[in-house]
């Protein structure tokens, strides 16, 4: 059995992450025969083949080399290109299968772009700073849905984008399966007595919906009363793992973002047991369930966030006690059986 796995657009971020951590997966799992895995990548160097595995790369960096380009392979080039490798199965990561596959290779894609699934804001094409959103929701968004159309399995990550998935599909229910990433057990970071009340972390990129904005205007409203908050963002530099983790130790994060599949760093800080105060949203209200430390406020009103920054420097809300992760729940490896076809796995 031969699958074509294709993630031609990942090259950095949270897309980048999800090939690797599959792709280790299954390098770790794959006893080689009958079994043969063939990755599909955009850019030189980012997996190697691994033949006692069965593993192959083929690097597609004419695709990846301008969005004119990567529209073509999807919408004229890319289906007779995917039949000429014949697969049994062909596995996108990339939230779109090329169009004009045969009949009899089965297609899964994974969906992981979120912008086309919320309505909580339209993205102006004429505003520079949104126009690559604008782009997904007015144009990607309805390529997403023809591709979910065609293919035979669904995967998205949390329950929010499945209802999304499923409201758009308008059929097709039984074909999406929800699959929550694993969240990886950090217990061993966990230190306790190192949390200052006055600092505050947000680990994100500088996407517009990222909404550093309101943490600056609730900022200004707490300086004209006489606080000063610690602010440390993630926007301009990636943090090595290890600083992240001290920062749960010691900050309460904010997430204001109003835009994400999942928000990994919700699933992470609640096992530190310190605040979180997050945007009021369907995701992060589903990955926060459970947990007493989390607080919710209209992600486009800085004064309830002014006003949980300052209960936090008050002392009104302290640490917790930190809630465990399901750490090892499998994601991967029922991902592997959807892809296969060899289990009869739960649509929860």
């Amino acid at each position: 059995m031969k699958v074509l796995v294709l993630d031609i657009a990942a090259s950095k971020t949270g897309a980048l992450s999800v090939l690797r951590d599959f792709y280790g997966y299954v390098r770790e799992h794959s006893p080689g025969s009958p079994v043969s895995w063939t990755f599909v990548t955009g850019v030189p160097g980012l997996l190697e083949s691994v033949p006692e595995k069965n593993i192959d790369v083929i690097v597609r960096d004419d695709v990846k080399a301008s969005s004119a380009a990567r529209l073509k392979f999807e919408l004229f080039t890319g289906g007779g290109w995917v039949n000429s490798l014949s697969p049994d199965i062909v596995f996108s990561l990339e939230n779109m299968l090329p169009r004009g596959i045969r009949s009899g290779i089965r297609q899964v894609l994974y969906i992981h772009q979120p912008v086309g699934f919320q309505h909580e804001k339209k993205f102006s094409l004429f505003n520079k700073a949104e126009r690559e959103q604008a782009l997904y929701q007015r144009f990607y968004h309805p390529l997403i849905i023809a591709s979910a159309k065609r293919a035979d399995s669904c995967i998205v990550q949390t329950g929010w984008m499945k209802r999304s998935l499923i409201r758009d599909l308008k059929t097709g229910a039984d074909k999406v399966y929800k699959i929550p990433p694993d969240i990886p057990d950090l217990s061993g970071y966990v230190q306790s007595g190192r949390f200052d009340s006055r600092r505050f972390f947000y680990p994100a990129s500088d996407l517009p919906y990222k909404n550093h904005a309101v943490i600056e205007e609730a900022k200004k409203l707490l300086a004209a009363e006489g606080f000063e908050p610690e602010i440390l963002y993630t926007k301009e530099k990636v943090l090595p793992r290890e600083e992240v983790f001290a920062e749960y130790n010691r900050s309460t994060l904010l997430f204001p973002s109003y835009l994400e599949t999942y928000g990994m760093p919700l699933g992470e800080a609640q096992q530190f047991g310190n605040p979180v105060i997050a945007a009021d949203t369907e995701f992060a209200r589903e990955v926060l369930e459970g947990y007493d430390n989390a607080y919710f406020f209209n992600a486009f009103d800085a004064v309830s966030l002014a006003g949980y920054m300052r209960r936090v420097m008050e002392g009104g809300i302290t640490p917790g006690r930190p809630r465990r992760t399901d750490a090892g729940a499998g994601s991967f490896r029922e991902l592997v059986d959807i892809i296969l076809d060899d289990s009869q796995n739960s649509r929860a």
